[in-house]
């Protein structure tokens, strides 16, 4: 008996399924280390990343609907009709790896758009007053974990990113610039989108919807007057965006560099059409008013 015990004590073959064992283990770890360490965040930032393209495409499809929302009430204001957009809140989640999602905040007026136009023409100066002023926004705000927020804003037809202290405007709004009787003259069509609602907001990481709804439609008389000299003032959160766009339509449109200007870095962004003798710009400006609400059935 005495012998057994020391020949079983002498056995080699448990210690190395024991060194085995921790060995195995350690590989495990190791492995699940370097996998959370080094390449679940870089997953995570794709696919956040990925989310952001969501996001983008859920908001141009917003901008998309109001466009034919707003050309709907131009053909026909007295009837009114409404759709639902559905917004993806939140994504970034990794099957097995990480099932955690990241959010986002979606948000009706919690910015602030004023447009002002100031004319000369035959009869002296002449304003569009209050006409565009407190029009609405709608806007959606990321809370990624490992990709940089973006922010999302709606604001007078134009669809603009902003991503730490840079925005880009990335879908314009509903303003054309032409010229006219062989390039002699100028005409501007202005289409403003206001959004009405109560200040709301709402933070998620599933899917929320927004309700909009047609209201009606205003036009500032100017269609029989031609004017000499026109000046665009635009108080918004993001000027830059809107330079670069006032920049972008007078070349497009082939006005001389002589003719306008464009404010550079300033807040609020001014664009003018300076007086030229023997041109004259003639203004269509119109203003769709649309209600929406966040999460109509809740």
């Amino acid at each position: 008996m005495e012998m057994k015990i020391r020949s079983m004590m002498s056995c080699e073959n448990a210690v190395s399924a024991v060194i085995s064992a921790v060995l195995l283990l350690g590989i495990i770890v190791s492995v699940i280390t370097v996998v959370n360490v080094q390449y679940i965040p870089e997953w995570k930032t794709a696919a956040e990343q990925s989310h952001m393209d969501d996001v983008f495409y859920d908001m141009a499809g917003m901008k998309n609907d109001v466009d034919m929302l707003s050309a709907y009430v131009m053909a026909e204001s007295s009837t009114v009709l409404s759709l639902s957009v559905p917004f993806r809140m939140g994504g970034g989640d990794l099957p097995v790896f990480s099932t955690g999602r990241s959010g986002g905040r979606l948000a009706i007026n919690d910015d602030s758009f004023s447009m002002y136009i100031e004319v000369t023409g035959q009869n002296g100066p002449n304003s569009s007053g209050t006409f565009f002023a407190d029009m609405g926004t709608v806007s959606y705000m990321s809370s990624n974990n490992y990709f940089v927020d973006q922010k999302y804003l709606y604001e007078n037809g134009a669809l603009i990113l902003s991503q730490e202290k840079y925005s880009l405007m990335r879908l314009s709004p509903q303003i054309n610039l032409r010229m006219i009787d062989n390039g002699n003259n100028i005409s501007m069509d202005i289409n403003s989108i206001n959004i009405n609602g109560p200040i709301r907001s709402i933070s998620s990481n599933t899917v929320e919807e927004l309700n909009i709804r047609t209201n009606k439609k205003d036009s500032l008389d100017w269609e029989e007057e031609v004017f000499t000299r026109v000046e665009i003032t635009v108080e918004s959160s993001h000027p830059l965006a809107w330079e670069k766009f006032f920049d972008r339509l007078a070349i497009d449109s082939g006005l001389d560099p002589l003719d306008y200007s464009v404010s550079e870095g300033a807040n609020p962004a001014v664009f003018t059409i300076i007086e030229n003798p023997g041109t004259y710009i003639v203004i269509n400006a119109t203003k769709t008013s649309l209600d929406a609400r966040l999460n109509l059935l809740s």
